[in-house]
């Protein structure tokens, strides 16, 4: 299996299909955002490492926590492949041998993300999904990380022109432009003659496929009623118990919100950071958080910690310290009890007077 990157403007059916296809190979793992949250990809969500629906705030975060967490996750594939042999891996890049390699962490990992303008508009998140999908969608092929973009309104900033101009496979249905045509498929290919803008009503599924081929290719979507899907992914689901790789909500993993995280945050932090210390390493409180709820915390990044925190106007400084590794006294970002316990109690008054 070689999947691709892609940006497409398809509705539920052609964005089930590429997952589907994904679910059938055991050792790739899948996660998946329906920002529309009606449910459309429900039917996918039972072999999904991840999977959220809604068109809320938390459903916008947790898909902006994704993409940070699979930007890590291409700096660590990276050194991964660079340590490997050139025999077992000539080319420094994830194949299909390398990704079915248990324990070594090079599995294929792909991201769907349905009615993506929903988090790339986003007031508060957009901004940063739209840098991170960039940086991803550049270096994550060859790493064996894909993002697949999804959504029905083709614009600058629906699908922002540094993602869509990386996206290695494009799939454009029916669009009434030319704007929208060569927002999807690229550049110029209107004028070129490659226009999605002739598909009719009549040609449901239709659409031109840029990327699989030398050539543009005017490809038909297959249609998966409900029925039909259920029993793909019943038959992906055993596949990936015999293999041994159902993880996360697939294998019944409780998976921690945002706002389940908010709203718990701040008095975790408290009860980590004791009175005697007056200042704390970001990165202590980090691996304390951990031990004290690893369900909500386990996957929680230092940068994520600290913006976290900085809604609630605790900003970082240099605090010193003893590094336990060696005994010596160092530098390093860290937070003050007595501004979490500001926050605490300016939280906590204005719970009182809501």
């Amino acid at each position: 299996m070689r999947p691709r990157c892609a940006a497409a403007i398809p509705p539920r059916a052609a964005t089930q299909l590429p997952l589907i296809y994904a679910a059938l190979e055991p050792y790739a793992q899948i996660w998946a955002f329906d920002f529309k949250g009606t449910g459309g990809l429900d039917p996918i969500a039972k072999v999904c490492a991840r999977y959220e629906s809604g068109m809320d705030d938390d459903t916008a975060e947790a898909g902006l926590i994704a993409l940070r967490e699979l930007r890590q996750e291409c700096i660590k594939r990276a050194a991964i492949i660079k340590r490997l042999p050139k025999h077992v891996c000539p080319d420094n890049k994830v194949t299909a041998q390398l990704a079915r390699r248990k324990g070594l962490g090079l599995h294929w990992l792909i991201a769907a993300f349905d009615e993506c303008q929903e988090l790339f508009t986003h007031p508060e998140f957009g901004k940063e999904a739209c840098e991170l999908a960039e940086k991803i969608i550049k270096l994550g092929r060859a790493l064996g990380v894909i993002l697949l973009f999804a959504t029905q309104r083709p614009d600058a900033k629906s699908l922002p022109t540094g993602v869509s101009a990386n996206a290695g496979t494009r799939f454009c249905l029916r669009v009434m432009g030319q704007t929208e045509n060569d927002m999807i498929l690229g550049t110029s290919t209107y004028k070129n003659g490659i226009r999605a803008t002739m598909f009719t009503k009549r040609d449901k599924g239709l659409g031109y496929l840029i990327g699989a081929a030398d050539e543009a290719q005017i490809t038909k979507t297959y249609y998966l009623n409900g029925p039909t899907v259920e029993q793909i992914i019943e038959r992906a689901y055993a596949g990936r118990q015999a293999a041994g790789t159902l993880t996360g909500h697939a294998a019944g993993q409780a998976t921690v919100t945002p706002a389940a995280r908010r709203d718990t945050l701040l008095d975790d932090v408290l009860a980590v950071i004791p009175v005697a210390e007056a200042k704390v390493w970001t990165d202590t409180v980090l691996e304390r958080l951990t031990e004290l709820r690893p369900e909500a915390y386990a996957d929680l990044t230092r940068d994520q910690l600290t913006l976290a925190l900085k809604t609630y106007g605790i900003n970082p400084g240099q605090v010193w310290g003893t590094d336990p590794a060696d005994g010596k006294g160092k530098n390093r970002r860290g937070i003050e009890r007595d501004h979490v316990l500001s926050a605490v109690t300016e939280r906590n008054a204005k719970r009182r007077a809501g």
